[in-house]
């Protein structure tokens, strides 16, 4: 059983763009979308780390290439 301890608050970024739709059918509720040129930035990200994986995974699948994960200042 997970607790609150084994989520974490984490900032994607990806290249590519993304629809709007992803976050509804992959991301919990709460995270953001931010697009710039020719990437994405997932951010306030709370999963534990095998929804992390699941939602790495999926972007990968589409073809998207991870840029850099990081996890909110504070959590451990």
């Amino acid at each position: 059983m997970l607790t609150a301890a084994d989520e974490h608050i984490y900032t994607l970024k990806f290249s590519g763009t993304l629809a709007d739709d992803f976050l509804a059918g992959y991301c919990p509720e709460g995270t953001r979308l931010t697009v710039e040129s020719n990437t994405f930035t997932l951010s306030n990200l709370c999963t534990d780390q095998a929804g992390l994986l699941g939602i790495v995974r999926s972007l990968h699948n589409l073809g998207y290439v991870l840029l850099s994960l990081s996890i909110a200042q504070g959590e451990s």
